[in-house]
């Protein structure tokens, strides 16, 4: 499967500007949210962006212990 490049090129601002906000909010469920959607994006897209770690630090940032989430998992 070719990778969407176009595709990523229009998403990936969004995606990293909707993660701020949920970021900001300090609520788990608005960033897990956020982090599943992205990775649907991603998967469709072919390829996950190189600086898909954010999304993955953002989840361990905003959980409390001992809750760990991974972006695999969404």
């Amino acid at each position: 499967m070719p990778i969407d490049y176009a595709r990523m090129k229009k998403e990936w601002p969004k995606q990293k500007g909707a993660l701020t906000r949920a970021v900001k909010t300090g609520d788990l469920e608005k960033v897990k949210k956020v982090c599943a959607d992205a990775v649907r994006v991603w998967d469709e897209v072919g390829a996950w962006p190189d600086d898909w770690a954010r999304f993955q630090r953002a989840l361990d940032d905003v959980a409390v212990y001992p809750e760990f989430v991974s972006l695999d998992d969404l």
